[in-house]
């Protein structure tokens, strides 16, 4: 089996602080205190990262999956309420030799931040999960003064996007719950037309809130077949124990399935980056499949899915 994958992606969630009070948020870890409001400590923990991942002969991760490049992956919370602050992060993981990209719920994609950044991000994913007010009220995608990222805010962001990046990869998140399931995004996914539409089944982690069952969740999928070019999808199974991620403390951590809530490795600041690592019982398998090209979904059945490389699929694909 070939391992290799071109880009790692580290999932550094900089801030828990978000602008809107999404219910099925798995985003939350009691307020730690976030290194990126100390001093420099986030930049410190980046180079860390940058030592290991690029240099360290020692590294057992690309020892085992060899990877031709590191991408940070800035998530939250909401990263862009930090403003200026996340602007010198940005500036700082840019010059250590990182890729970026940027999780983010599009509220302050402003144009001056695609201005001045949208340039130096390889990947932006804007999380996105209904056409409908009453619905993203009703989730939680929401301010304080009643106002919601929507369609119309969603297809402006991406059209200037692309014009400050055209090579910028657009994905757009979809987290399937019990007030989306029955929804239809096909006429927005065509008209935005992202590289990727990435769809999750609501997590059962910290709380049950707008769960759907298995089946609710394939039948979501079934019927958006007719994007099956560019949308991937990602249960419950897909997402324990897969992704290399970092919380605002600056801790490596994990979901998993056997616990409740996380599971956290020591402050990569206070320790060789190896040892604060091993918290994380990666599926590499998993992990390697996510981040390799080509990989697309086949639909089995109406409530069956699977990740399968481009070279087993001769038709039927869905991502």
């Amino acid at each position: 089996m070939n391992n290799s994958i071109d880009e790692l992606v580290i999932n550094y969630h900089v801030t828990e602080v978000c602008n809107y009070s999404c219910k099925f948020c798995y985003a939350k870890w009691d307020r730690p205190s976030e290194i990126q409001a100390h001093g420099q400590d986030a930049e410190l923990m980046l180079e860390k990262l940058a030592d290991y991942f690029f240099d360290d002969n020692t590294n057992q991760v690309k020892a085992v999956f060899p990877y031709k490049s590191v991408r940070i992956n800035f998530a939250g919370g909401e990263p862009l309420i930090l403003k200026k602050r996340f602007e010198k992060l940005i500036i700082k993981t840019k010059l250590l030799g990182f890729n970026l990209s940027l999780i983010t719920n599009g509220h302050y994609l402003t144009d001056s931040f695609i201005d001045n950044y949208g340039a130096m991000f390889s990947m932006i994913g804007i999380s996105f999960d209904s056409q409908y007010l009453t619905a993203r009220e009703n989730i939680g995608r929401i301010d304080r003064k009643g106002k919601s990222f929507g369609s119309h805010d969603l297809i402006k962001a991406v059209t200037q996007l692309r014009s400050v990046n055209p090579s910028i990869t657009i994905k757009v998140n979809t987290v399937v719950n019990s007030l989306n399931y029955q929804e239809s995004f096909e006429q927005l996914i065509a008209d935005i037309k992202p590289e990727k539409w990435k769809v999750f089944q609501v997590l059962p982690v910290l709380n049950n809130n707008l769960l759907v069952s298995d089946e609710q969740f394939s039948g979501f999928i079934k019927r958006h077949a007719s994007l099956k070019e560019v949308m991937v999808a990602e249960d419950n199974e897909a997402m324990t124990n897969s992704y290399l991620m970092i919380n605002p403390q600056g801790r490596f951590y994990q979901n998993s399935a056997t616990q409740n809530g996380y599971v956290y490795g020591d402050l990569i600041l206070d320790v060789a980056v190896e040892q604060a690592l091993e918290v994380c019982e990666i599926n590499w398998e998993t992990f390697t499949s996510r981040y390799k090209k080509g990989n697309k979904i086949s639909l089995i059945s109406s409530s069956e899915y699977q990740i399968k490389n481009n070279a087993a699929l001769k038709q039927g694909v869905l991502a």
